[in-house]
């Protein structure tokens, strides 16, 4: 046992996973052979730092970017889990991706899943010399290199003090919280919820070490505001678990549904990802394991229907974001011209044992759509991940578009159908039922 005093609570955990083992050279039931590797993407230069409307250059580095992929196999099935970080991954060269992994690999590409993490302080995937391809490939193929027995536990965190919906309500209308004086941000009630939960995937070893954790939690990676190049919040929670564990333990975060979610501003800097850093590890205490750890993937894309009649809302652009109103007037022109009447929208689910699932969609979905679909989950522990496989810019709920701003407008970042929240819910609601009846 440790015990170590964070934020005035002290918390105990087991260094060693609290999980049993047959004899040596016995692969015990509840095992699959998990491989995991990371790939340093950290550029080497100043770059234009993406997330901004501004042309910012970085000056340093904060803390380094990485793919990390996570390779599970068992029953003839293998899944790979990407994470990247990045602002957001198109869906074609994430399909490049992935089919580079399978031919290198043999794992299908429809078993892969490429999440971004949503870091507004690094460059843009065509910075890179094949947009990212090949060391996505390469990581995956050095975790499939790596396969060995492990056990794998499930457990649920919240961390209740680092999150909030970004979106308020004044005099009927929604204004994002930056673009209100100072003093009125928190004057005025919140449109949507925030989620606090953190689900959390431990991958346990023979020598009872964690070999990784994948964690989903609900908050755009916007904590850093420094001219740094920057895995954000993830990367902090990164260094606090190595700190905290070992530095061989690779962090993956899958980005959970937080198109409306933003950090407090009292947890700027390394403040948010200590606080969820020490919710994680004061979790892998309370792991449940998966006793039956069968794996079962999902696939299924969709054609998502683009915004029907796009009108310019330049009466709201100008009251709330004036200085933006020449920026948005080009966006709206600019997507007009390539605006499609559908768009490729790959969704997928992935079963893990009895309890715990994940369903991805290559959205930025609004909180509330993403908490009522783990409410209706037939799995206790389910993973709502956005940002995968593709991206597709914001998916407001119904009420959002009543309020307007800056995530409904027409553009580069909002151009789907209103009705993308309600399909996006059935579907991955259907996934999920279809998974849990998997025998």
């Amino acid at each position: 046992m440790k015990k170590v005093l964070v934020w005035g609570v002290t918390l105990i955990w087991c260094v060693a996973a609290p999980f049993s083992w047959g004899a040596e050279g016995e692969k015990p039931a509840g095992t699959v052979d998990a491989g995991v590797a990371s790939v340093d993407i950290t550029p080497t230069e100043s770059v234009l730092l993406a997330g901004s409307p501004a042309r910012l250059k970085s000056s340093s580095v904060g803390t380094r970017l990485f793919v990390r992929a996570l390779v599970l196999s068992t029953g003839g099935t293998k899944i790979a889990i990407v994470t990247l970080d990045t602002l957001k991954y198109p869906v074609e060269p994430a399909r490049r991706a992935r089919q580079q992994i399978e031919k290198i690999t043999g794992i299908p590409a429809s078993n892969v899943i490429i999440c971004a993490s949503h870091t507004h302080r690094g460059p843009l995937w065509p910075y890179y010399k094949d947009q990212l391809v090949t060391p996505i490939a390469e990581a995956v193929a050095r975790a499939a290199r790596q396969l060995t027995p492990c056990q794998l536990g499930i457990a649920k965190g919240k961390v209740a003090d680092v999150s909030q919906c970004r979106r308020v309500r004044k005099d009927g209308q929604a204004w994002n919280r930056w673009l209100l004086p100072l003093p009125e941000r928190e004057k005025y009630p919140a449109e949507g919820p925030f989620d606090p939960e953190c689900e959390i995937l431990a991958v346990i070893g023979r020598d009872q070490k964690y070999k990784a954790i994948v964690y989903n939690f609900a908050c755009h990676a916007t904590n850093t505001r420094d001219l740094v190049i920057s895995a954000d919040y993830p990367g902090d929670v990164q260094q606090y678990i190595q700190k905290h564990l070992s530095p061989e333990v690779a962090t993956l975060f899958l980005t959970g549904a937080c198109g409306d979610v933003n950090p407090v501003p009292a947890a700027q800097g390394g403040v948010f990802g200590e606080k969820l850093g020490a919710e994680i590890i004061r979790c892998l205490g309370q792991l449940k394991p998966i006793a039956n750890p069968t794996l079962t993937i999902h696939n299924h894309e969709i054609a998502m229907p683009g915004r029907e009649h796009p009108e310019l809302p330049e009466r709201d652009i100008a009251i709330k974001w004036p200085q933006q109103l020449e920026h948005y007037k080009k966006a709206f022109h600019a997507m007009q011209k390539r605006a499609k009447p559908h768009y490729p929208f790959p969704l997928t689910g992935i079963r893990i044992g009895d309890d715990f699932a994940i369903v991805s969609n290559p959205a930025e979905l609004f909180c509330e759509i993403g908490m009522s679909i783990k409410k209706q989950s037939p799995f206790p522990h389910t993973m709502t991940v956005e940002q995968t496989n593709g991206a597709h810019g914001y998916v407001p709920t119904a009420k959002a578009f009543q309020g307007g701003s800056y995530e409904t407008w027409f553009g580069e970042h909002s151009y789907l159908t209103p009705r993308a929240g309600e399909i996006i819910e059935k579907e991955l609601l259907k996934i999920l039922n279809d998974l849990k009846r998997v025998e």
